[in-house]
């Protein structure tokens, strides 16, 4: 088949995608993926290693880094996820709607499928307009209503209370949404859509979650449509993506380190990053350990170390997680999946949206203490959380259990198996294995 994918978003959105890409294409489809990365990172080395095309488009333009910052703190300071989600969308997707409309018409005149993260409704709009089939991708299990879960953004009471607050959810949801879904629809002489999360964000056919179901065990009032299929990580590959010159080194030099990432939270601006790292280095000394700080600057000799702080700019977390002790981080979908794959324990500092929700779920599993939030932190809260999870014993070996379990499953695999048995049938030659 000719498939075509679109996504938008920070890394945690595209990853899953440039996976699946890459296992379509191995399994024998021809394959284009449609790239808008809010922050302009190129994935195209990732599209020429795995042989699928790539379009990647123009993310929203902000005049300044400044201005850049000003926006990303108001985010972080608002606090709730349904107002950070209507900022988001502000400064985020809105400015590039149009742009992702023009090339998803495109994808969908030249494809015999599309699939698409959650959030674009524009590819609905024109695989509708088009004819053709569509499939959704998300990345999080908690925008599917189920009387079993919790809504996302409220304290859990109980079951009982569970459908009142979908009701609230979907509501606060829809305000936000469906005025853009609506209008775009509308323009297009579409029938309007009444329910985001059940219309907008997941496709009639298939809506694949790229969650292990070692996280979310599929509630049983979800519909069939709705797919676990596990965390999307790359095809096995024989070459490894390289450490950093000096790492290898560092790690075998003393005690596991605690690794220190916000993932694509840190805005590569020096007096952003210069925050942060304050609060990190100011948490090590207090606890006197060895710790790996990732920060997003070429020129790591900016900023002050020791011999017992290594700076990275970049490391692939499958090489480097399962040599450190615990993983402090932003609870973004991709990181909070790769500490339990590497079976360790997290301290989840969330920044916004459904990062709270990643670090309830690792409280859940017994993999991680209470959420911290970034607006409020301290480096007297994180090392005090960082020391209570280094001081339960039964963290790592719930993570340990947790990342064998993941070890056995196949996200790509498994997605590929539903997209083939529902719009495949007549059973085009896979390569799958």
């Amino acid at each position: 088949m000719k498939i075509g994918l679109q996504t938008w978003g920070s890394e945690g959105d595209i990853r899953p995608f440039t996976s699946l890409a890459a296992g379509l294409k191995q399994a024998g489809h021809d394959v284009t993926l449609v790239v808008t990365d809010n922050a302009g990172r190129d994935y195209s080395s990732l599209a020429q290693r795995y042989g699928f095309k790539l379009i990647a488009l123009q993310g929203p333009i902000i005049p300044n880094q400044d201005e850049a910052a000003k926006i990303w703190q108001a985010i972080i300071d608002i606090g709730n996820p349904i107002k950070q989600a209507e900022m988001i969308m502000t400064y985020g997707f809105d400015p590039v709607m149009e742009s992702m409309y023009l090339a998803a018409k495109e994808l969908c005149a030249d494809n015999d499928l599309v699939i698409g993260h959650f959030f674009v409704f524009p590819l609905r709009v024109a695989a509708e307009k088009a004819n053709i089939p569509i499939a959704t991708l998300n990345i999080v299990h908690n925008c599917i209503p189920s009387n079993f879960t919790c809504p996302p953004g409220l304290l859990d009471f109980g079951k009982w209370l569970y459908p009142l607050g979908w009701k609230l959810v979907k509501m606060m949801i829809n305000r936000i949404f469906l005025p853009r879904v609506n209008k775009l629809r509308i323009r297009e002489g579409l029938n309007q859509d009444t329910d985001v999360m059940l219309q907008t964000w997941a496709a009639e056919k298939l809506n694949l979650l790229a969650v292990s179901p070692s996280i979310c065990e599929r509630p049983k009032d979800w519909d069939n449509r709705h797919k676990v299929c596990g965390f999307l990580n790359p095809p096995h590959e024989s070459n490894k993506e390289k450490l950093p010159e000096g790492l290898d080194d560092f790690i075998k030099s003393g005690s596991h380190p605690i690794y220190f990432t916000f993932g694509s939270m840190m805005l590569s601006d020096l007096k952003e990053i210069r925050k942060t790292l304050d609060i990190w280095q100011d948490a090590v000394n207090k606890l006197d350990c060895r710790a790996i700080l990732h920060v997003p600057w070429d020129d790591l000799s900016v900023f002050e170390s020791t011999q017992d702080m290594f700076m990275v700019n970049r490391t692939p977390y499958s090489e480097v997680f399962p040599r450190c002790s615990v993983i402090v981080h932003h609870g973004g979908a991709g990181t909070t999946q790769s500490s339990l794959l590497a079976g360790k324990p997290s301290v989840v500092v969330a920044h916004m949206a459904d990062q709270t929700f990643w670090g309830s779920e690792l409280k859940r599993l017994g993999v991680a203490g209470n959420v911290l939030q970034r607006k409020t932190l301290t480096a007297k809260e994180l090392s005090k959380n960082i020391t209570f999870v280094l001081n339960d014993s039964t963290m790592p070996k719930k993570a340990t259990a947790i990342g064998q379990k993941m070890a056995g499953e196949d996200g790509v695999k498994n997605a590929i198996q539903n997209i083939e048995s529902i719009f495949n049938p007549h059973g085009l030659h896979s390569n799958l294995i």
